[in-house]
């Protein structure tokens, strides 16, 4: 029979080896809380402990929640798990013809899209879903429709929008309203502020490391923001120990928590049942004994010690979180973590795991320390040699101004570049704020974005053939291409749009072109053409440069009219002047 007297000592002693601020775990057998204990500190500053009401950042621990409000539809008969989502959203288009006609909301909950994640598209203050849906459309596929396994919380967004449009209500109280109130789960929510007055937040840390991978202190990072960023239903729940313990014990227990049967066993049964195999093999098939891994709908499951475990977990803003249940044993385990991507939880979760189902000790602690002391290491190293393989001889081909502006691609927030006195910044525009993007050699550039991602991503401006930059290539996702943001226009001023409207006579007879504003932009028209649009491209006190596909139309400015004209194509330069009004 197993006893939990030695349980919290095993905590407190682990919590060091790992510079983990908190830790809460609880244990369920049946519909019986048999563990619940809160270790360490919520907010290291105050030294202000953690409890088991204290709130945590759930991350992707969401998206069995959003599986559930999908179960809960499929249970009223108002979607089914693998009819075409185009039937309930015909909106959502991808950019795959036939994945189009036949995703399904098993697909879209299991991670066979073959979409990567693309999460740089979603993060904006201002896109509604219905509007974010229709962007989708532009993000290019890793794989063919139900290839492999790729994880996608983009699918997860989008399923929001399906509940909505089904459930005519706001995905968020829905969630509240057919999930949290019938559990009690009080302390839960969609948003940083806590529902109930009293509650409080663990604040989230991540830890300092010196060039030898050792822990030097602990840098805390923000709280909610990603809520504001990407919110819903990939990873935007806030809870806490408790009300995660009424979760689990409800999966655990096909439905059911105490009186409330919230969803019907049958439905219950198919968000644990397999769907998509995921990669297995490697140090974390060697750290856990088993090469096999599926994903089911908001739920992965693996066997695991002669039991079969369904579990999820989650990493954000300083939290790193694991949930999980074996059916058969109608256990379940909670541990919430106040440390960024910290191996602590999964310590902590299988050696809960392993006291729960009376199974021999394994000494987790020592396991996964032997895995992440290496990476740490790893990690540090390979800070050293990216600074070492630096090239200081590599200057920027442009004065750092020119590197300035908005740059554009379909289906991602635009990204403005900016100078600020000596240093360059950069942001997502409606999105992340600004941040340093530091000079690294020639066109290429360090974006830092600790604050919010705790990563450093390396970006490169391109130039075309006049040796301008017009384009900014960001590694958006692993999986895919880097994405080349193209310069957007500039807006010309309406004095300047009106100084150089006018005709321009060049040496060649018969030659001349009509500039004319429409609609406040300049268009030009060749002899027996018709208007067409110029795309401005630099503008100075004296100059003015405008595009029409290969060709620039270079305008001198003397005050408030335009003197000269230079039109440069490919292997031609002609002069030209501006004839008076008659």
């Amino acid at each position: 029979m197993t006893t939990w007297s030695d349980f919290d000592d095993y905590i407190q002693s682990s919590l060091p080896t790992w510079s983990c601020p908190g830790a809460a775990v609880g244990v369920i057998r049946d519909d019986e809380v048999v563990y619940r204990a809160a270790h360490g500190l919520r907010d290291v500053e105050d030294e202000l402990p953690l409890t088991p009401e204290t709130r945590f950042a759930m991350a992707s621990v969401t998206k069995s929640f959003t599986a559930m409000s999908v179960a809960l539809l499929v249970d009223e008969g108002k979607v089914e798990w693998d009819e075409p989502v185009r039937e309930y959203v015909p909106e959502l288009v991808l950019n795959d013809a036939y994945a189009s006609q036949h995703l399904s909301l098993r697909d879209m909950l299991s991670h066979r899209s073959g979409m990567p994640r693309h999460d740089l598209a979603a993060w904006r203050l201002d896109l509604p879903r219905a509007e974010f849906v229709k962007r989708m459309r532009h993000l290019r596929f890793n794989a063919s429709f139900r290839e492999r396994f790729s994880y996608n919380n983009l699918m997860y967004y989008a399923l929001a929008h399906v509940v909505e449009r089904v459930a005519g209500q706001r995905w968020e109280d829905f969630v509240a309203e057919r999930i949290f109130t019938p559990l009690g789960m009080h302390g839960s929510n969609f948003a940083p502020e806590a529902p109930r007055e009293g509650q409080e937040n663990a604040l989230g840390y991540r830890v300092d490391r010196d060039e030898e991978g050792r822990a030097k202190g602990l840098i805390r990072l923000p709280f909610g923001a990603h809520t504001e960023l990407s919110p819903s239903a990939a990873g935007a729940l806030f809870s806490t120990l408790d009300d995660q313990l009424r979760w689990v014990g409800l999966h655990a227990n096909r439905g059911r928590w105490g009186e409330v049967q919230l969803v019907d066993p049958r439905t219950c049964d198919q968000m644990h049942l397999p769907v998509t195999v995921q990669p297995g093999g490697g140090p974390w098939s060697e750290v856990l004994g088993n090469a096999l891994f599926t994903y089911a709908l908001g739920w992965s499951v693996e066997p695991y010690r002669g039991h079969t475990l369904v579990q999820h977990g989650g990493n954000v803003e300083g939290h790193s979180l694991q949930i999980g249940f074996v059916p058969r044993e109608r256990t379940g385990v909670v541990v919430l973590t106040n440390g960024a991507m910290m191996p602590l939880r999964d310590v902590l979760f299988y050696e809960a795991l392993d006291r729960a189902l009376d199974l021999e000790p394994r000494d987790w602690n020592a396991r996964f320390h032997r895995l992440f002391d290496e990476d740490f290491r790893a990690m540090a190293k390979g800070k050293v040699t990216e600074a070492s393989e630096r090239h200081e001889s590599g200057p920027p081909s442009h004065a750092l101004e020119a590197y300035a502006g908005t740059f554009r691609a379909e289906g991602y927030p635009d990204i403005e570049v900016r100078r600020d006195g000596e240093v360059m910044q950069a942001r997502l525009v409606d999105s992340l704020d600004w941040s340093p993007l530091r000079h690294v050699h020639y066109d290429v550039f360090a974006w830092d974005l600790t604050s919010f991602l705790d990563t450093t991503m390396r970006v490169r401006f391109q130039t075309d053939e006049h040796g301008e930059l017009d384009a900014l290539v960001v590694p958006i996702e692993p999986e895919v291409d880097d994405v080349a943001f193209r310069r957007s226009p500039l807006e010309l001023p309406g004095a300047v749009v009106q100084a150089l409207v006018g005709e321009y006579e060049t040496p060649i007879e018969g030659l001349s072109l009509r500039f004319s504003s429409i609609g406040g932009e300049l268009h030009v028209t060749d002899p027996g053409g018709t208007p067409e649009a110029l795309q401005p491209y630099r503008l100075t006190d004296d100059t003015v440069v405008l595009r029409r596909k290969r060709v620039r139309y270079e305008f001198a400015l003397e005050g408030d009219v335009s003197t000269r004209l230079t039109i440069k194509s490919p292997n031609t330069t002609l002069e030209a002047t501006r004839l008076e009004p008659a």
